[in-house]
C-alpha cells in the first residue's frame, strides 16, 4: 500500500513539472498537418484566380551571419532543406528570426544585407570563424508581388536558377499558407519568369502585408 502511494505522489509530481515546463521563445510554431488536397504545377495555380497577386516589399530586419572553419552541416525546418557549407571563403550562413538556417555566396549577402550602421558588408567581417555577426537587410518597397498559397494545396515552382520548389511540404510550419514571390518588371506587372516560394510563417515578418487583402474575387 506504501509503495501504491509513493507511486502516484511520484506521478502527480511529474505531471506538475510537465505542465509548467516553460517553451524556449525561439521554437517555431506549431506544425499545422493540413491534408494536402491538390498537387500542381504554377502555370495551372495561376490559371485557376483564386488568390490574386498583391504588392509588397521587403522590410528591413536583422538576421544573423557567418562563415565557419570547418565542414558544416544543419536542417532548416522551414524548407524541409539539408545544408553542408565548408570554410570556402565566399558561403555565408545566415540565421532568421525563427531560428532558420540557410546558406548564400557572399556577393548575394552583399548585395542584399549592410551591417547594423548602414555601412557595407565584406568578407573581413567574418575574419572570427564560426561567430555569428547581426546584418540589415536592405528595405525594398513596393519592389516585389506575392501570392498566398493555401494549406491545403501544394503549388511546383520551377525556379529561374534550377531548382524545384514546393509550398506547404510536410512536416513543417507554414502558419496559414506559403507564398508565391516575384520581382515587379519594368511594365508594374509580375515577373513570371523568376517565381519562388516563401515560408507563410516568415513571409510577415519579413514582407509587407499592407496590400495583402487584394483577391481574385474583389
Amino acid at each position: 500500500m506504501k509503495t501504491n502511494i509513493q507511486s502516484i505522489i511520484f506521478l502527480a509530481l511529474l505531471l506538475l513539472l510537465t505542465a509548467t515546463a516553460v517553451p524556449s521563445c525561439a521554437e517555431l510554431p506549431k506544425i499545422e498537418y493540413a491534408p494536402v488536397q491538390s498537387v500542381m504545377m504554377l502555370e495551372d495555380y495561376l490559371a485557376q484566380g483564386h488568390e490574386a497577386w498583391f504588392l509588397t516589399g521587403k522590410k528591413a530586419y536583422t538576421v544573423q551571419a557567418m562563415m565557419v572553419s570547418e565542414e558544416t552541416s544543419f536542417h532548416n525546418d522551414l524548407e524541409v532543406v539539408d545544408y553542408t557549407v565548408t570554410d570556402d571563403g565566399i558561403t555565408v550562413i545566415l540565421k532568421g528570426s525563427f531560428g532558420e538556417m540557410w546558406a548564400s555566396k557572399l556577393p548575394k549577402v552583399i548585395s542584399t544585407y549592410t551591417k547594423p550602421d548602414g555601412s557595407e558588408i565584406s568578407e573581413i567581417d567574418f575574419a572570427d570563424r564560426d561567430s555569428y555577426i547581426d546584418v540589415i537587410s536592405r528595405a525594398e518597397p513596393d519592389s516585389y508581388f506575392a501570392m498566398h498559397v493555401p494549406l491545403n494545396v501544394s503549388v511546383t515552382v520551377k525556379t529561374a536558377w534550377g531548382d524545384v520548389l514546393h509550398t506547404n511540404l510536410p512536416n513543417a510550419p507554414h502558419g496559414d499558407g506559403d507564398y508565391l514571390v516575384c520581382r515587379v518588371n519594368e511594365n508594374d506587372e509580375p515577373d513570371l519568369s523568376d517565381v519562388w516560394i516563401l515560408n507563410g510563417v516568415v513571409f510577415p515578418e519579413y514582407y509587407d502585408t499592407n496590400h495583402m487583402s487584394s483577391k481574385a474575387d474583389d
